[in-house]
């Protein structure tokens, strides 16, 4: 009796190669979204710390013109002041240079189209017209700042707001902070304005897919890799608001 050869099995590659392999692939699909995971939440720690600066500045700044009348001049200068350890360099052991080095790059960014604006919400227009009394020797027009209590608590006609509140200086500051941790930048401009970062492997976002496609804030900040950070301070004027 003659008996045939079983047909052999085909032999299946070893468990741990294939393994091996659906490792590199969940890693290749993984790895990409969770460095920018990771790197989002470092930018993000930094743009905490930065907004945290930007409200101490503008809160100087409002202080500064509390006592100085609410000159623009004074508060500009003291909120640009209040700006400079975002330009020194670590690198930089020496004190003087470090931190001129850091006052003259603030004030040349300070100049920039969407680096820096200071607004002064209070006084208003409509206040100065409600309260607002000419001074016939310094020829300035000044909103009171004396004896509070003892003068009329009406509401303007045009500002809605009584005296003791159009003596509250409130200022609110833009300030287009630059993403320094890598690739968070194009991400951004891309999200919000459309557009490539070079990073094939995320592909790309439209015009029609952008949140804000061709907008003010795309011009002045997304596109140039900064994003706008906003801080509002109030306090009470200890000298007269004073207009020419």
């Amino acid at each position: 009796m003659t008996f045939l050869p079983l047909p052999r099995r085909p032999q299946r590659p070893p468990r741990r190669g294939r393994a091996r392999g659906a490792t590199l692939v969940e890693f290749i699909i993984v790895f990409p979204l969770a460095s920018l995971f990771v790197l989002g939440l470092i930018q993000a720690g930094f743009l905490y710390i930065a907004r945290m600066q930007l409200n101490h500045a503008t809160f100087m700044a409002a202080r500064a013109g509390s006592i100085h009348h609410a000159d623009a001049d004074v508060m500009r200068s003291t909120l640009v002041r209040g700006l400079n350890p975002f330009y020194e360099r670590g690198g930089d052991s020496n004190d003087a240079t470090r931190l001129g080095t850091a006052a003259v790059l603030a004030k040349v960014q300070a100049v920039l189209p969407g680096t820096l604006t200071l607004t002064t919400l209070n006084p208003s227009d409509a206040a100065f017209k409600d309260f607002g009394v000419k001074d016939p020797v310094s020829k300035v027009t000044y909103i009171p700042n004396d004896n509070l209590e003892w003068r009329s608590n009406g509401l303007g006609s045009s500002s809605k707001l009584n005296l003791r509140d159009a003596n509250l200086l409130k200022l609110r500051a833009v300030y287009g902070y630059e993403l320094k941790v890598p690739l968070m930048a194009g991400v951004l401009r891309r999200v919000m304005c459309g557009g490539s970062i070079g990073v094939a492997a995320w592909g790309n976002v439209s015009l029609l897919d952008a949140e804000m496609p061709g907008s003010t804030a795309c011009l002045l900040y997304y596109s140039r890799g900064r994003i706008p950070l906003e801080s509002v301070a109030i306090v009470e004027m200890q000298s007269r608001a004073e207009r020419p």
